[in-house]
């Protein structure tokens, strides 16, 4: 009835759409002449119509429920193709078009029809129509477990699901134990016989298929075993040390609900407590390393266990701690000598290999630079001694009588610049100081004393870092006194008294501790002399941090300290001999590059025989390696390798040694800015012998002789481009009335920055003085010295030079004084040297300066003295060899002032400036001849010591020559002032002045 009623409602519906069909029509007419149906033979054949078009619209699938998808194909049977296909859902058209299927999608609960009007290309239509109806979709059932997360093996777990349908559909519930049983039903108790953890799953299943599940773990355990408590005697954290002659005490707690407990303990050396008491004691009869276990046994024998690791020796040295610090102090000991030679004298000749080409370097030959003939004369100062200044009376003669005026003319000849260009005054190289004496020291020998002797700051070489180290951790500590024989008498005669504290921890079971701290100290007195008070003491430190977090057996640190102290001290007289021997090493990532090394092995002995407050004797030796490298890169910040000995003798104790002998071997190697790249070298080798035989506190004979190099990476890029050598020794004699002093040093610089071998910039310095004193007033008489220097520059590395200097100042010095000295004269001779790239002379200057003074109040400041500085310049501009331009300067300065009152008798001060510019013409003829000259001299009468002089000439003299144009400039000036009291007023002022010109 159903399906007829919606037959006919379907029947109405086509009615009102045939009048839609025409539309169809022209659409099927469109579709035959587009697919060349029409049109596409110059024959028509006829062919019979068909009087009807069969079809059948099927669903794909079974659908039932509005979750599934609805897809209709239309099958044909009759009819002629193509074929048009008006798709209608519930009478609506949805879709016109030749396909023979409709994808409907999802549609909603109820009865739905799908119709498809096939229209054939006769235009002969049929229709055929599916009617279906869709249910709402089943819904899957729901499901939950109630279990609790732990249970105890043998003990039944109380377990429950909820499960339902919204369907309200029968369910089939299924729970899996995952120990091998499943069950159907919604609750009970499950016993699982064995510990572990296990996931419990459970399972509804609905009458159509639909399935839910849900899970849930349980960590099944033991039953609990009772509960332990241990505490022993000694009770340290980690290991348990124990001296053979002591006892180990056991003390145990236990409880249980279930029931009674018993416990055993097995020492670790065969014997065994069983039952024992709630404290037990024992002691071991051999030495060894034992475990120690105690057991408490439950009433459902289940067991708790506490383990022990007892260490068991008769003397604190057997300790296994003891032994590893042995082994770490053999194996330093051992490296430390062939590391520091190796290092520091690879090749065996007896001198640091750094210093080797310090010490072979040449003396910079001075002598053949400024003197090559050797006649004693400079030959450079030939240009300054042969220059002939144009004469004075001659320019006044051409100027004529000077005439009185009222002021000084404002004349530009009268100023320097009308003579001497900007560019040709002194040059820095010129203005630099002469290198001092102390030159070589400065650079490189007072650095590596710093680095040598400064303070080293690494706490392994501190006894108190051992003891605030063991002084954080729970440790056995052990104390002992006891008597030893020294004098081998068969009768013990030393009182001595050790304290040993030991941390042994190794807390994750895995061979090997991850922390040991043993501090051992012993302290021991002797009455050698039977007077009845301790005259001989002996002190031992012995200290060891280590540290091993992954206990692999290779610390990640340790450090280790032994200081031996022997000490014989009667009341007056005191011996003390102390060794120190020191190895830390730290490499925390364990990548085999050292953050830290330090060896350190040094031996002191010190003599007091109580004759004064200071030492008799003091003897050191010291071998030393230091490595650090914060920063784990591979190469370290800071590098040393030093052996240094020192020995010192004062028998009167007076503070005076009457020896001394040093000798110190050092390299130092730093990475500053820790970029990898080592970039400051630093190597000494030195040696020094002193004598003060009578103890007067004057050295009677003093030599000492060093070698030094220095190496920079200025710029940081990984190459030493700047290296400094130098060599030299000293020598003293004081021998009663006669003393000499020589000093002597040579100093080599070098900067190289593309490190190619050929130097950018070379500098040469040789420095040699000796002083004397001729009697016993420790005041010297005599001291000469001469300081030269050679300094080049070579910009492009063609091996010409572009720029040379070179200079030498010799001095003496006569009467020392306690301000300084009562006469000294200075000489002081430099060549400067310019060339261009290619290599043309370019320009030259020679300076020769004297000074000569007189202390004569031995106030420490000149009161006479005689100052002559002379220069000499030349240049070539047009690089043809020929020196067009020369200027020269002669400045004087004097004073005189004998008596020392402070009155001056006179004081003079003068310039000359004279230059020459002389070009020839390719033919040889003068092309250009001219002269300029400046004369200005001041010379003071009768100084008053507040520098008010009585009488003051001023004077200046200057000209302009051109011999070409035969024309001529000239002017004099003079200035007299009389200020005759002498209080910076003066009475008068005369000035005159000449001048003339051509042309005028």
């Amino acid at each position: 009835m159903a399906e007829g009623a919606l037959w006919s409602m379907y029947k109405m519906n086509r009615d009102r759409t045939a009048r839609r069909r025409i539309h169809t029509g022209l659409f099927l007419v469109a579709l035959m002449l587009g697919s060349g149906c029409l049109g596409a033979t110059d024959e028509i054949i006829e062919q019979p119509e068909p009087s009807v078009v069969t079809a059948e619209v099927q669903i794909e699938g079974s659908p039932t429920t509005a979750n599934d998808l609805i897809v209709a194909n239309a099958v044909i049977s009759e009819g002629t193709g193509p074929y048009i296909v008006n798709w209608r859902l519930d009478g609506v058209l949805v879709q016109t078009s030749s396909s023979m299927t409709y994808d409907a999608g999802f549609l909603s609960v109820g009865t739905h029809t799908i119709e498809a009007e096939i229209t054939d290309s006769m235009g002969v239509t049929g229709v055929s129509a599916v009617i279906f109806t869709l249910l709402e979709p089943n819904r899957a059932p729901t499901i939950s477990l109630e279990l609790p997360i732990e249970g105890i093996a043998g003990v039944p777990v109380a377990w429950s699901v909820d499960a339902s349908d919204p369907d309200g559909d029968d369910l089939v519930v299924e729970v899996d134990f995952s120990d091998g049983i499943a069950q159907r039903d919604l609750s009970g108790q499950h016993v699982w016989g064995e510990p572990g953890i296990y996931t419990v799953r459970v399972s509804a299943t609905d009458t159509s298929g639909f399935l839910a599940n849900a899970q849930e773990t349980i960590r099944i355990e033991y039953a609990d075993a009772p509960s332990l408590t241990v505490s022993t005697n000694p009770s340290p954290q980690g290991r348990i040390h124990l001296n053979l002659a002591g006892e180990l005490t056991i003390t145990t707690s236990t409880e249980d609900p279930l029931g009674p407990v018993s416990v055993s303990i097995d020492w670790g050396d065969g014997s065994m407590v069983e039952p024992a008491f709630t404290e037990e004691s024992h002691q071991y009869a051999e030495e060894g390393v034992f475990v120690v276990r105690v057991i408490a046994t439950g009433s459902t024998g289940i067991t708790t266990e506490r383990v022990f690791h007892v260490e068991v020796v008769s003397v604190a040295d057997d300790l296994e701690a003891a032994q590893l610090q042995e082994e770490l102090e053999e194996e330093a000991e051992e490296q430390l000598d062939s590391e520091v030679e190796e290092e520091l004298d690879n090749d065996g000749d007896g001198t640091v290999d750094d210093v080797t080409e310090a010490q072979q370097d040449p003396d910079y030959d001075w002598q053949s630079d400024f003197d090559p003939d050797g006649d004693g004369y400079y030959d450079d100062d030939q240009e300054v001694d042969d220059w002939v200044a144009t004469d004075e009376e001659s320019v006044r003669d051409e100027v004529g009588d000077e005439e009185e005026t009222d002021a000084i003319p404002n004349d530009p000849l009268m100023i320097e610049a009308s003579v001497v260009n900007e560019d040709e005054g002194p040059s820095d190289a010129e203005l630099g100081p002469i290198p001092a004496d102390n030159e070589a020291d400065a650079e490189i020998v007072n650095p590596v004393f710093n680095d040598a002797w400064g303070d080293v700051s690494d706490d392994s070489l501190q006894e108190q870092t051992y003891s605030r180290s063991i002084s954080q951790v729970t440790a056995t500590w052990w104390n002992d006194t006891f008597w030893e024989d020294w004098d081998n008498d068969g009768v013990p005669e030393t009182l001595c008294h050790t304290t040993v504290g030991i941390f042994w921890f190794d807390s994750d079971g895995i061979p090997g501790p991850e922390r040991i701290i043993l501090v051992r100290t012993k302290h021991c007195s002797h009455d050698r002399d039977g007077d009845g008070q301790n005259d001989l003491f002996f002190t031992r430190f012995r200290g060891l941090d280590f540290v091993d977090q992954n206990s692999d057996g290779i610390p990640e640190r340790h450090d280790v300290l032994t200081r031996v102290v022997w000490t014989w001290d009667n009341g007056t007289y005191e011996d003390v001999n102390i060794d120190l021997f020191v190895h830390a090493r730290t490499d925390a990532d364990q990548d085999g590059n050292l953050e830290r090394r330090v060896v350190l092995n040094r031996h002191q002995r010190m003599v007091d025989q109580g004759i004064g407050t200071v030492l008799t004797a003091y003897f050191s030796h010291s071998r030393f390696i230091l490595r650090v490298d914060s920063n784990d890169d591979g190469t370290p910040e800071r590098w040393m390798a030093i052996d240094h000995t020192s020995w010192v003798w004062d028998p009167t104790e007076d503070g005076n040694a009457d020896r001394h002998r040093d000798y110190l071997r050092a390299v130092v190697r730093k990475d500053t800015n820790q970029d990898g790249s080592v970039d400051v070298i630093r190597a000494l080798h030195q040696n020094t012998v002193q004598f003060d035989n009578d103890s007067n506190g004057v050295i009677e004979l003093q030599w000492t002789w060093r070698a030094g190099v220095l190496k920079v990476d200025t710029d940081h890029d990984g190459d030493l481009d700047y290296t400094a050598w130098m060599h030299g020794w000293h020598q003293h004699w004081d021998w009663g009335m006669v003393e000499y002093h020589i000093h002597r040093f040579a100093l080599t610089r070098i900067s190289d920055h593309d490190t190619d071998g050929i130097p950018e910039w070379k500098q040469r310095i040789i420095h040699m003085s000796n002083a004397t004193d001729w009697d016993f007033d420790h005041h010297l008489e005599q001291r000469e010295s001469y300081t030269a220097s050679l300094t080049w520059s070579d910009a492009d590395e063609d091996g010409y030079e572009e720029h040379i200097f070179r200079r030498v100042r010799e001095t003496t010095y006569l009467d020392q004084h306690a301000h300084g000295w009562s006469h000294q004269t200075e000489s002081t001779h430099s060549l400067e040297i310019w060339r261009d790239l290619n290599h043309n002379l370019r320009a030259q200057r020679v300076v020769v300066t004297g000074l000569s003074s007189w202390d004569n109040n031995s106030d420490g400041s000149p009161d006479t003295y005689d100052h002559l500085s002379r220069t000499w310049q030349a240049a070539d501009h047009d690089h043809d060899g020929f020196l067009e331009r020369r200027v020269f300067h002669r400045h004087h300065m004097a004073a005189r002032d004998d008596n020392a009152d402070g009155n001056a008798t006179f004081a003079l001060n003068s310039n000359i400036w004279h230059a020459r510019n002389l070009s020839l013409s390719p033919s040889g003829s003068i092309d250009l001849l001219q002269e300029a000259y400046l004369s200005h001299i001041v010379f003071e009468w009768n100084i008053n010591s507040q520098g008010h002089a009585y009488h003051t000439n001023n004077t200046w003299i200057a000209f302009h020559v051109d011999h070409v144009t035969n024309t001529i400039q000239g002017i004099i000036v003079t200035v007299i002032t009389i200020d005759s009291d002498q209080d910076g007023t003066p009475e008068s002022v005369t000035i005159t002045t000449g001048n003339t010109g051509n042309p005028p």
